[in-house]
């Protein structure tokens, strides 16, 4: 299996997850000024910004290789998607989806908006 192909089925597996923890699934690999974004969800009120990782790293867990340059690019996205649809003032939550052997280790709140630094939990 392509790496293309095993990104494609991790983003299924975290988009089901979301689904079943009460989630709309918004967008799928949606490209927001200049950054694909893999998942934007509602998760009641607040709009959920996703980035998908998988299982090809041995050295780490998945979520840490969501670089700082990664992170920024999620927020400057965010921060287009609430103007283009007119959502000023909604809140917004960044969360990483690891998928590693077809299960999904899923954090909320991976990194903050305002100094997107990933969050030691």
């Amino acid at each position: 299996m392509n790496r293309r192909s095993a990104g494609r089925i991790a983003e299924q597996l975290a988009a089901e997850y979301l689904v079943k923890r009460g989630c709309t699934v918004l967008e799928r690999n949606r490209r927001i000024a200049g950054v694909e974004v893999d998942i934007v969800a509602a998760d009641g009120r607040t709009l959920v910004f996703v980035e998908v990782k998988s299982s090809d790293f041995f050295d780490a867990r998945p979520a840490e290789h969501v670089t700082d340059t990664q992170m920024l690019r999620y927020v400057r996205a965010a921060e287009a998607y609430l103007a283009s649809h007119g959502l000023s003032g909604v809140p917004v939550r960044f969360d990483v989806a690891e998928v590693t052997d077809g299960r999904v280790v899923y954090t909320e709140d991976a990194f903050d908006a305002s100094t997107p630094k990933k969050r030691r939990k």
